[in-house]
This record gives C-alpha cells, structure tokens and sequence, in this order.
C-alpha cells in the first residue's frame, strides 16, 4: 500500500509525540500474527515502539493493516477501519 510521503511524515511525528507522552502500555492489534520482518517495517517507521511495552492482539475484523492503541488514543491504520470510513462517508453523501 503507498502512503502519500507528507502524511506518512506526519503520522510519524504525531505517533513520536503520543509515544513520548503516554506511558501506559501499547496495544497492537492485527488480522494476523505479525512476522520479524513486518515488526521491523512498523518499528522502523515508528522507531519509539521498539522500546516501548506492546500487548498484541489478534483480531480477523481488522482484515489487513494495523491498529495501535496508546492509552486512550487509537490510531487505525486497517483496512476495516478504512472501509467504515468510506461506508461514513457514503451515508454523508446520500443524505
């Protein structure tokens, strides 16, 4: 999947910043177990999780992609998450 270079930036810093604000436990969510080489993709792209305490959880619902919950925050980077979105806005148009 290729992600626009200004957002991907901007998703880094903002994920940087909660990370270095919240210090409860993280949360990483997947379709999937994810292998060594997908976990050093998302801690290369997001370098504090590395250093971080994750709890992952596997969920089919997510379908692809990744969702990743720091304390009260969440930040869906799935596919179902995508989709809801679009069905949203969809709904939104047809009013």
């Amino acid at each position: 999947m290729k992600i626009n270079p200004y957002i991907k930036e901007n998703l880094k810093k903002y994920l940087d910043e909660l990370l270095k604000n919240e210090k409860d436990k993280i949360t990483l969510v997947s379709a999937y177990a994810l292998n060594n080489n997908e976990l050093s993709s998302l801690f290369q792209y997001v370098p504090r999780l590395k250093n971080s305490e994750i709890n992952f959880e596997i969920n089919r619902k997510v379908i692809a992609g990744v969702v990743i919950k720091i304390g009260s925050k969440v930040i869906d980077l799935s596919l179902q998450g995508k989709l809801n979105n679009l069905k949203n806005y969809i709904y939104e148009i047809d009013r």
